[in-house]
């Protein structure tokens, strides 16, 4: 009994010293807390952006704009109560039963994740400290809630609340945000309205109706859901409004989705985490005004009936300009893959030489038959011109030899939108299950802009507030993907893609480019169509299609429109200056001579040596670390055959002589052995021995030779059977034999 009497005052005082220590750290820690008054409603947030010079460009956000609580309606109010702090009326700024939840899913996952906070809190959070999720942030919140609920009513605090969440897209407070995403006051705002933005502020980048239309759809729905949970609404306004699809405002016109749109976007990214601590900002973007009116009147002049993107990003990653008229959407991306997913990976694991050569003929690869355009088939072609004419049975068979996986974990590297699902040969084709975005799509290209590193493409250089100096830099690491010696190679066959291949229109504004087209439709009419075109300084996306998925006419593939258009926008950024080269050479790839007679004939890729005669061979472009084994036609000559007869006396030899060879023809009766004929000069295909005797015994030999400079270089001698000629002096001696 005296035991467990001392247990429990022995744990009765731990529990006592804890709380006590508790205490007196908690007052420790927030013995400078205060609660500023004119921090409450603290939303005037103005953002100035620059251009890549430095000069500026413009403005976004607004002075204060309150709303007062009588002129918000009671359903929005209650979505935000519903949702964020469902005890809000009960409470002293401080949840217990939400803290303790909280503090337990902390426990439980070794992490800081769950806070626990009230709108109080949230409030005091927002205007008075930073997002930080620590123990003393976390008490600072508490103390100065507590505060907050004895200064002021329970209306009050959710005013102010209301008027300075963020939402999004720079939208500080309910004012903002419903002239953003609705276009009306916050009066007019519906019960729809109310649980579509108090969905969004869970996460202003991921809810946003403008990036992910069905994700904040869905999020609404839980808020009507919590909203039927708590009584606020009754089971027929919740399944009038949850089965009703938000609607936003429209965009005014075209000019939203120019180079602004992507800056807005990554600004919302970068300031996500501390939306409430950076105060005014200023944004410094890559944009190049000169690049931006190009491509921006280059589209508007277009009079094709259908939705048009373009994109310039630098060989640094930065988007220059980008204008389009439905935004930076995904899609399917056609042949634009096959240089990055087929040939770039095959060429870096060895796997074919930008000159093998590759039958293409109509193939099936396990029931998947894939078809070239307008079904034309060219037999033996070059790996290098099976690219220039984007032959798609040519890209499959190098995808399949490659291998899907290997092929895959290169543009991982690049964050491809890949799926789970995307793992068969159709993929070079650019089949994809998600598509991917134009800007992401050009910026791959910079792999061979650079040596081989991929850079992600960014339209924020940094970002000053005014409170907290430099809050953001861009900073990122070029990623490694291929080796210099493959992006030389594939640069070259895409230089040849645009002197006389599916970009050939490109080769009329003299300016070196490399380029590739894509083109995604059936032969009822074109979806997407492509034309992504560099040079050492510049990667230029072109896109046209319809964002409804609408066809086009087949006459719009990458090839024609997009391929003009990127023409027309060259010509003007380079009007009046020099162009740069078109891709940087890598030293490490070096260009040889090659057997032409092998490539041919055996569709097999030989080194020619010194003494092959220039007109057989071609010349190619091999790694210098990986070259082609020497072929030995002309340094060890070499006669498979002949044949050998005889007719009335006579000895005759037929040879199959190449063009390029001679042959010595040696003959040998007992001890006799000399040589009897030289075809240097004479018949080569034939030779007539008549100096022969009846019942004599031959053996005849056969040395192929090359000459070459003087020098006669000879081959194995190729021995024939022994011959032996009749007992007989007439002419006629075989028709004897037959009596």
């Amino acid at each position: 009994m005296k035991l467990a009497l001392k247990i429990i005052c022995i744990i009765l005082a731990s529990i006592f010293i804890s709380i006590l220590g508790f205490i007196i750290y908690f007052n420790i820690v927030t013995k400078d807390v205060t609660l500023d008054k004119n921090k409450l409603i603290n939303i005037e947030k103005v953002v100035n952006f620059y251009d890549c010079n430095g000069n500026f460009l413009y403005k976004e956000g607004e002075e204060k704009q309150v709303t007062e609580i009588e002129d918000i309606p009671l359903h929005v109010q209650n979505a935000f109560i519903a949702v964020e702090d469902k005890r809000f009326y009960s409470h002293n700024g401080v949840d217990t039963k939400g803290l303790a939840r909280a503090m337990l899913k902390n426990i439980t996952s070794f992490s800081f994740k769950e806070g626990g906070s009230t709108i109080s809190q949230q409030l005091i959070k927002n205007t008075h400290l930073s997002n930080k999720k620590t123990i003393n942030r976390k008490l600072s919140e508490i103390k100065l809630a507590k505060k907050l609920e004895k200064e002021y009513s329970k209306k009050e605090i959710l005013e102010k609340y209301l008027n300075t969440i963020y939402f999004g897209d720079n939208c500080y407070g309910i004012t903002s945000a419903s002239k953003h995403y609705f276009g009306k006051e916050p009066k007019d705002l519906t019960i729809n309205d109310g649980a579509t933005l108090a969905g969004i502020i869970k996460a202003p980048s991921n809810y946003s109706p403008f990036k992910d239309y069905d994700k904040c759809n869905q999020r609404k729905n839980v808020v009507l859901k919590q909203m039927l949970s708590e009584g606020y609404i009754d089971q027929t306004v919740f399944e009038q409004n949850i089965n009703s699809n938000v609607k936003i405002v429209e965009r005014e016109d075209n000019s939203s989705f120019d180079f602004s749109y992507l800056a807005r976007k990554e600004l919302n990214e970068i300031v996500k985490d501390y939306p409430f601590s950076t105060g005014n900002l200023n944004v410094y973007t890559t944009i190049d005004l000169k690049s931006q009116d190009i491509i921006k009147q280059t589209i508007e002049k277009t009079s094709e009936n259908c939705d048009k993107s373009a994109i310039i990003i630098s060989n640094k990653g930065e988007i220059k300009a980008y204008y389009s008229t439905c935004g930076d959407i995904e899609r399917q991306v056609g042949s634009t893959i096959k240089p990055l997913l087929v040939y770039a990976p095959a060429i870096e694991n060895d796997v074919v030489y930008s000159c093998s050569p590759i039958l293409d003929e109509k193939t099936s690869f396990n029931g998947y038959s894939p078809s070239n355009y307008a079904n034309k088939y060219y037999g033996y072609i070059s790996v290098k011109d099976s690219l220039a004419k984007s032959l798609n049975t040519c890209a499959v068979k190098i995808l399949n030899y490659t291998g899907v996986d290997k092929s895959k974990s290169y543009l991982n590297k690049m964050d491809f939108n890949f799926s789970s699902n995307d793992t068969s040969l159709c993929m070079a084709l650019g089949a994809t299950e998600n598509g991917e975005k134009l800007s992401n799509l050009t910026a791959m290209y910079t792999v061979f802009l650079n040596n081989g590193d991929y850079i992600k493409p960014f339209s924020i250089q940094k970002v000053e507030s005014q409170n907290n100096g430099v809050i953001y830099k861009n900073s990122q690491q070029p990623v490694s993907v291929f080796s210099h010696q493959t992006t030389h190679l594939i640069s070259d066959m895409l230089e040849e893609t645009v002197k006389s291949g599916t970009a050939k229109k490109l080769s009329f504004t003299n300016i070196p480019l490399c380029s590739k087209t894509g083109t995604v439709g059936n032969e009822k009419g074109n979806l997407d169509a492509y034309n992504i075109s560099y040079n050492s300084e510049n990667i230029l996306g072109v896109w046209i299609g319809n964002k409804d998925n609408s066809l086009m006419n087949n006459s719009l593939a990458g090839g024609t429109v997009p391929t003009i258009l990127a023409g027309s926008v060259w010509k003007e950024l380079y009007n009046g200056k020099t162009a740069p080269i078109n891709y940087n050479k890598c030293k490490d790839v070096i260009e040889k001579s090659i057997d032409k007679i092998e490539l041919e004939q055996n569709n097999n890729v030989l080194l020619s040596n010194d003494i092959t005669p220039t007109r057989y061979t071609v010349k190619a472009l091999f790694k210098s670390n990986k070259l082609p084994q020497i072929s030995t036609r002309f340094n060890a000559p070499k006669i498979n055959n002949a044949d050998i007869s005889i007719l009335n006396n006579e000895v005759i030899i037929k040879l199959d002589l190449p063009e390029y060879y001679q042959a010595y023809i040696y003959r040998k009766n007992g001890n006799d052995y000399k040589l009897i004929y030289d075809t240097n000069g004479y018949d080569k295909s034939k030779f007539i021995d008549k100096n022969v005797i009846k019942n004599g015994e031959y053996l005849y030999t056969i040395v192929p030779y090359y000459k070459y400079d003087n020098i006669v270089i000879k081959g194995k001698e190729l021995v024939l059977p022994k011959i032996k000629l009749p007992n007989s002096s007439v002419d006629n001696w075989w028709a004897d034999e037959l009596q």
